[in-house]
């Protein structure tokens, strides 16, 4: 059940020690906020990406869905596939907000935003396994 959230929390102790690694072990290079810029771009780009394309999965699915019986391998597999995005997507906004306030050196609209959309998808993976009346849930 908390999986994402074990994840997210492997990536922030991970990239804290690297960016607290490139500051210390390398100052003066700039190397560290490079890194920072990266993980911002990319998590924050891939976040919103994968964000977008699990709110078209929720409008196109329940269409699709009724129409399947219960244990279908495809309804299975799209379901699978579901929690899977939403896993990557919450992962890669958590690590995007951390690397807004380490660029930033302070927690400003942005890192509130990505925290936002972090809180967003556990509530979205939740509700999910509440759905599917699973028991960790």
């Amino acid at each position: 059940m908390d999986e994402p959230a074990q994840a997210a929390v492997t990536a922030i102790v991970a990239l804290a020690a690297l960016f607290l690694a490139l500051r210390y072990l390398l100052p003066g290079t700039g190397l560290g906020e490079e890194f920072a810029k990266l993980v911002s771009l990319w998590g924050g780009l891939g976040s919103m990406a994968i964000t977008w394309a699990l709110m078209i999965m929720l409008a196109t699915v329940p269409l699709i869905m009724p129409m399947m019986p219960g244990e279908h391998p495809i309804k299975q597999a799209g379901l699978k596939a579901f929690d899977n995005t939403v896993h990557l997507a919450f992962v890669l906004s958590v690590a995007a907000m951390l690397a807004v306030i380490v660029l930033h050196r302070q927690v400003n609209v942005p890192a509130l935003m990505f925290a936002g959309q972090a809180a967003l998808l556990m509530l979205c993976y939740r509700t999910r396994n509440w759905l599917a009346q699973r028991e960790e849930a």
